[in-house]
């Protein structure tokens, strides 16, 4: 009986064994398929020069007051991380509820309000008239906006106080623009635009007034790039019909130490899509190959050999 008993017990402990080792095969074939997926899908920093942290407010543009219909500016990117993910806009808004609470258009919502912006994404190539010729990607979405805060007693005037107890006539926010469904590869340098209408100026004036008149583009005096360089601190690309100004998307260099406009780009590592962008080095681009041959390997079978690593 105790000879059936060790059997049965032997027995026991080397089916666990085997089904425990079953386990950490499955389990390492499961984490062995998801690595490169999760490698191709990490989304990086690639420029950023908005705050590290949002503050009540920041200097900006307003488009209205500026007759300005898009605004941007010239950035190199950092790494190699360059499938386009999401463009995010520090901005700042100066509209009070209270002035639009018999609006139909805003009265049902005292917390905020929408409008239409369009992010551009344009190439470093300009025409004869300085003008970025390439666009690269474009995206327009309904920004969600909160409405600035009403005026403090503290203040005096219009302006509002804040927790840092200064006060402040608007309230910044970022506004975040997906734009990874478009599949766009970026180049190592790239124009960014800003575009939204305005009661007079933009591509299509809404011909109304309303809080979009109060909305600015954050442009912070000595602001910090974090992550890649602005091409020139002194510099913007602006499209205005301010007085001395002919319209038109162009280099501005009237901006000295206040040229860098607040927004962040992210990316991440691209597919290759042919056995050429393995060579030369190119299979290190992506992030998620041993070798050339193993890039090679991907493309050729379609996507089934998967990266090693």
């Amino acid at each position: 009986m105790q000879n059936l008993t060790w059997g049965r017990c032997m027995r026991s402990q080397f089916i666990k064994a085997r089904v425990g080792a079953l386990g950490v095969v499955v389990t390492g074939l499961l984490l062995a398929l998801a690595m490169p997926f999760s490698a191709f899908a990490a989304s990086n920093t690639v420029y950023n020069a908005t705050p590290a942290v949002l503050p009540p407010n920041v200097q900006s543009l307003g488009y209205e007051a500026t007759s300005t219909a898009q605004f941007g500016d010239y950035v190199h990117l950092a790494g190699t991380s360059r499938k386009l993910d999401t463009v995010t806009v520090t901005m700042s808004n100066w509209a009070l509820y209270s002035d639009y609470v018999n609006d139909a258009r805003y009265s049902a919502n005292n917390v905020s309000w929408t409008h239409p912006i369009t992010v551009n994404v344009y190439s470093n190539h300009l025409d004869a008239n300085g003008v970025p010729d390439t666009l690269l990607a474009t995206t327009t979405q309904s920004v969600s906006i909160p409405w600035r805060p009403a005026a403090s007693p503290a203040c005096g005037g219009t302006a509002w106080l804040a927790d840092d107890n200064n006060c402040y006539n608007g309230k910044a926010f970022n506004a975040v623009f997906d734009m990874s469904s478009l599949n766009v590869t970026l180049p190592d340098d790239v124009i960014i635009g800003v575009a939204y209408n305005t009661a007079n100026y933009g591509a299509s004036p809404i011909l109304q007034a309303g809080p979009y008149n109060s909305l600015n583009v954050g442009i912070s005096a000595n602001q910090n790039v974090s992550v890649g360089t602005d091409d020139s601190i002194n510099e913007v690309f602006w499209d205005t019909m301010f007085p001395g100004y002919s319209g038109g998307f162009k280099l501005d260099a009237n901006w000295p130490a206040s040229g860098t406009v607040a927004f962040k780009i992210t990316a991440s590592d691209g597919k290759p899509t042919n056995k050429d962008q393995c060579k030369n080095d190119g299979w290190k681009t992506f992030g998620a190959f041993r070798n050339q041959g193993d890039c090679v390997r991907f493309v050729a079978t379609e996507e089934q050999n998967l990266p090693t690593y």
